[in-house]
Formats: structure tokens, C-alpha cells, sequence
């Protein structure tokens, strides 16, 4: 059996591995963003373009994000962080390639995807503005979790909605499930940090553990009839199995909060949410 607990080992390693690089989220974001572009019927067509620059996009934003981090004279480092910065020099030299093979692909854009993509950047932009002007950025910090799910729904939806031939109500009334699900995500995971640390800036912290915990139930109840409801009303069947998936996804997250005790044990909350965006795959 020691080769057994051998491969086991490997593997553990190298999920481990694959979440400190939060190739996880990409695989969420790319997977979410395939969907997006299948709606209504499941037959829509896919950008490979745009499908590349949404991973690219998403792996940048977090390995420079934790790049950042890192240099707070302030900053506490995770696992994840001590990882980054030990491979910091690589890192740089994959961001440097992974941006000019995004430049690339920008020629494969059409021009309103494209400058849905500038106007983007410069919400992403003004608000790191605003957090720099600020003395300590903690009142931008509070804003962190909603902005963050803006932006990340935007962005994996964005280019989809704009080619779309059709905008079926559909599309939009999941776009906005899964903007809900994506906060919910983050907020969660803000909840879960504001149980273990009582200082700082954040939402959940803002709010109070027993306020957030409202609202995450809250959430999960919207996301549940929102999506009950295009089961009901839909005639497309791909939509039928995408509201299933949305519910599922935030059931999942509702009982990660309700067995916190459980996950919080070397930060398994992390893995295990984020992995719930794998749930997606089933509509691929």
C-alpha cells in the first residue's frame, strides 16, 4: 500500500500546487466563461480569443495582486505568499510572457469586445487609483468584495453578452446569478477570515460576523429563486441544467458556512470554494 500512499501524496502535491497558483479560479473563470458564450441554447459560438485572455486576465490579476501583498511592509503571509515569493523571479518572467501572448490575441477581438476591455481596465485602474490616494486604502478595502465580483463577472461576461446575436433574458438573468455568486464567494471567505482575525479592514469585518452570515443566507436565497425561476419559465434546457449548476453552487458555498468549524482547519475553506466553481464542468 506504500505505493498507493505514495501517489496520493503526488497528487495532494500538486492540487496544492495548482491552488497556491489559483489556477483553480482560472479553470472557473474559463469554464464560466465557455458557458457564457453556449447560452441560450448550449450552441453558441466560442471565442478561443477571448476564452484565452479571460484565463491570462484572471492568472495575472491574483499572482500580481499576491506580488503586491507581498511587498507590505505590513503583510502577514500565507503559504500561498511565501510561494509566490519564492519563486517570485519565474513568476515575472511568466507574467512577461503571458502579456505579450494576451497582445496577441487582442487582434482576434472584435472592436466592441475590445473596448469593453479598455473601459474595464480603467475601472480596475481607478480603483487602484483610489486606493493609492488614499492614506491606508481601508476605506477602499471595505469595498473590496462587491468591486472584486463586479469586475470578475464583467469580465467573464462581458464578451460574451456583446457578441451574443440575440440577448435572450435568459443570459442576463444568469449573468447576474452568477455576479451574486461570485460576491457570495468573496464574502464568504471575508466571513471566514473576519472568525480567526478581530483587526484589519474588510467587509465582513465592517459588517460583523452574525450581519455577513445574514446576508449570506440572504444571497443564497436569491440565488436559489433566481435560478428556480428560469427553470420554470425557460424553454431552452441548457439554461435548465446552467440554473441547476448556479443552485448547486450556492447551496455548496451556504454549507461551507454552515460546517465552519470543519473547513477552517488549515484554511480548507479556500480549496474547497473556490473548487465549487468547478461544478461548472458539467455543462461543458
Amino acid at each position: 500500500m506504500k505505493w498507493l500512499q505514495n501517489i496520493i501524496f503526488i497528487v495532494n502535491h500538486y492540487f496544492k500546487l495548482a491552488h497556491w497558483l489559483s489556477l483553480d479560479v482560472v479553470a472557473g473563470a474559463i469554464v464560466t466563461h465557455i458557458i457564457a458564450c453556449r447560452l441560450p441554447n448550449g450552441h453558441g459560438p466560442v471565442s478561443w480569443a477571448s476564452t484565452l485572455l479571460v484565463g491570462i486576465s484572471v492568472f495575472m490579476i491574483y499572482v500580481i495582486d499576491r506580488y503586491l501583498d507581498n511587498r507590505k511592509p505590513d503583510h502577514t503571509p500565507t503559504p500561498r505568499h511565501r510561494f509566490q515569493k519564492k519563486y517570485e523571479p519565474l513568476l515575472l518572467k511568466i507574467l512577461t510572457g503571458l502579456s505579450l501572448a494576451g497582445l496577441i490575441l487582442l487582434f482576434w477581438l472584435p472592436s466592441k469586445v475590445l473596448g469593453f476591455g479598455v473601459g474595464l481596465a480603467l475601472l480596475v485602474s481607478g480603483y487602484l487609483w483610489v486606493v493609492f490616494k488614499l492614506s491606508s486604502g481601508h476605506t477602499a478595502q471595505v469595498f473590496k468584495e462587491p468591486l472584486v465580483a463586479l469586475i470578475y463577472t464583467a469580465g467573464i461576461w462581458g464578451p460574451a453578452i456583446l457578441t451574443e446575436p440575440v440577448l435572450a433574458w435568459e443570459s442576463t438573468v444568469l449573468m447576474g446569478l452568477f455576479g451574486l455568486l461570485a460576491f457570495q464567494n468573496l464574502l464568504l471567505f471575508s466571513w471566514f477570515e473576519s472568525l480567526e482575525i478581530d483587526e484589519g479592514y474588510s467587509l465582513a469585518i465592517a459588517w460583523g460576523p452574525e450581519t455577513v452570515a445574514a446576508v449570506l443566507n440572504w444571497l443564497m436565497g436569491i440565488i436559489v429563486a433566481g435560478a428556480v425561476c428560469i427553470i420554470i419559465f425557460t424553454d431552452f434546457r441548457y439554461c435548465v441544467r446552467a440554473s441547476v449548476v448556479v443552485a448547486l453552487m450556492s447551496v455548496g458555498m451556504h454549507l461551507l458556512k454552515r460546517y465552519a468549524a470543519g473547513v477552517l482547519k488549515e484554511d480548507r475553506y479556500r480549496r474547497l470554494g473556490d473548487g465549487i466553481f468547478l461544478f461548472t464542468l458539467w455543462l461543458l
